[in-house]
């Protein structure tokens, strides 16, 4: 986990933030990628039933694709693509109520003088306009600021993104774990605006930011997945990942449990950071008598 209040929650914001963009038919040129990436790829079996389980991020870079053989073989294997919601319901107008504050609260109103300042500051570094983010619920200013910082690592580019586009030229029925209701209840429940004086005064320099994600997408490519639970600082880490990662695995594995006895095959595409740890996906597979078979070292 990236150091900082804010830093600390980069990998979450992008291991975990609700898919921004929406997937496009896109047929990719079989050629091999410029960058070996150790893609955290799971195959999950139990009594002769089985599905692919796949950690994303939402960065990346161009020379990342195209993907692998063998997730191209699990992709053209599977009937369906899992993903955490529906990027494209996402931006339904009946969910901008839950991006903005009600007409009479502004940012401002929950931060100090020197905390407005600092929020001015950082906005300004970042290319964001101050005054529009006033009208913002805290969760939401957070991911623009994020947003903003990956510039040489574009969404583009990121996995979560490709992974979309590819199953969406195979042809794969999509499903989704959330609606983008609950996701965004989930991003409210962390960032509530009573915590936004502690949060926005954590927001790094634009420089350090990128430098952070950078390494970020360098333990990616390289295989090391984080556990965020070794990394939990504070109460507020704790409660972070007791929302966002904690409470949806334990519904999201009797969804994948489901998928599995169905005898269908399930392409499952979630942010990595769900993966590994005490309580990560993978080792509630592992204690309950599933194989876990990683198909790329």
């Amino acid at each position: 986990m990236l150091k900082g209040l804010f830093i600390r929650k980069v990998p979450i914001f992008l291991c975990l933030l609700l898919t921004s963009g929406a997937a496009t038919a896109a047929s990719q040129p079989r050629n091999e990628a410029v960058i070996d990436v150790k893609w955290p790829i799971y195959k999950i079996e139990k009594n002769n039933h089985f599905m692919y389980l796949f950690g994303t991020i939402h960065i990346g870079k161009k020379e990342m694709y195209p993907f692998p053989k063998k997730i191209e073989h699990a992709l053209k294997e599977s009937k369906f693509l899992v993903t955490e919601t529906d990027a494209i319901d996402l931006k339904n107008v009946d969910y901008q109520d839950m991006y903005l504050l009600t007409e009479d609260k502004s940012l401002s109103d929950y931060l100090s003088t020197d905390a407005q300042e600092y929020l001015e500051k950082r906005a300004k570094e970042y290319g964001l306009d101050y005054h529009s983010l006033q009208q913002y619920r805290l969760w939401f200013v957070m991911s623009l600021f994020l947003d903003a910082g990956t510039v040489d690592l574009t969404s583009d580019y990121g996995v979560d993104q490709k992974i979309m586009e590819l199953a969406d030229s195979y042809h794969l029925i999509n499903k989704f774990l959330e609606t983008p209701k609950y996701q965004i209840e989930a991003m409210q429940k962390v960032y509530s605006e009573n915590e936004a004086e502690k949060v926005i005064k954590q927001i790094p320099s634009l420089t350090e930011s990128k430098k952070q994600l950078a390494q970020l997408y360098t333990d990616y490519i390289q295989g090391k997945l984080t556990d965020i639970e070794e990394q939990l600082a504070d109460e507020f880490d704790k409660k972070q990942n007791k929302i966002l990662v904690e409470d949806r695995n334990k519904v999201w594995v009797e969804k994948f449990e489901s998928y599995i006895r169905s005898g269908e095959i399930y392409f499952v595409a979630v942010g990595y950071g769900h993966l590994e740890g005490e309580n990560g996906v993978l080792a509630y597979f592992r204690e309950n008598g599933y194989e876990v078979k990683k198909l790329i070292n």
